[in-house]
């Protein structure tokens, strides 16, 4: 893992088995990943048996479609279930939010990252994940201090699962612009305020519903660690 990818990434050696299966069984899955659920006991207890414990361990096992059709003949489980279980896995890891998909990004700022070389949330995650190094960042990219904490409030909530260029966009323009500030949030209170701002920025097309929202605040961005520090 790259010093970027340090921290920006979950650590999915901490995410155990069990737990994910916990989160499988309480959240909120994609119809296509519902088969994951049948008879979950008896398949993750399979994986355990495997010697399989973590997510880690289950990324690895699940890495190519030789290992995969390896781990199938191992625990009797079938190579569908096992690739639905590598894709519910990888959706854990964010994807890095590209500068340049983010609407409404100020030219002379992309100019700036460019030059820089930094061209991601996860390339500029290790620079301003604190206050000194965003101080220090400032400095040396020559960009001003309110760029680079809206830089970095960019990065924070680029973290959160499902969030592309275009949410990430959608949450900066409201008041619940970082990670905690959401976790904290009323869903009504941050669905009323992406409506806002949506209607004014006009950044997201996307739909947006009280359910989906308290289930994404409640069993996704309250369990997420705050790595970065405002």
């Amino acid at each position: 893992m790259t010093e970027s990818q340090a921290g920006f990434m979950p650590d999915l050696s901490l995410i155990s088995l069990d737990a994910f299966k916990h989160d499988l069984r309480t959240g909120r899955l994609l119809p296509s990943r519902r088969p994951l659920l049948d008879r979950i006991d008896e398949h993750f207890a399979a994986l355990e048996r495997a010697g399989i414990h973590d997510l880690a361990a289950a990324q690895s096992a699940l890495g190519s479609a030789g290992r995969l059709k390896a781990l199938a003949a191992k625990t009797g489980l079938s190579e569908d279930y096992l690739k639905l279980l590598r894709r519910e896995i990888n959706s854990v890891l964010p994807t890095p939010v590209v500068f340049r998909d983010v609407p409404n990004m100020p030219d002379e700022l992309l100019v700036r990252l460019d030059d820089i070389g930094i061209a991601d949330t996860a390339a500029l995650f290790p620079h301003v994940r604190d206050p000194a190094r965003r101080k220090t960042f400032a400095v040396e990219s020559g960009l001003p201090d309110e760029d680079v904490l809206w830089l970095a409030k960019l990065v924070d909530v680029s973290r959160i699962k499902w969030t592309g260029p275009k949410l990430a966009r959608l949450i900066v323009d409201t008041e619940f612009d970082t990670v905690e500030k959401l976790a904290n949030a009323e869903p009504a209170a941050a669905l009323a305020a992406f409506k806002r701002a949506k209607a004014e920025n006009k950044a997201y097309d996307g739909p947006l519903g009280i359910d989906d929202i308290e289930s994404w605040i409640g069993q996704i961005i309250r369990r997420m660690p705050k790595v970065v520090a405002f």
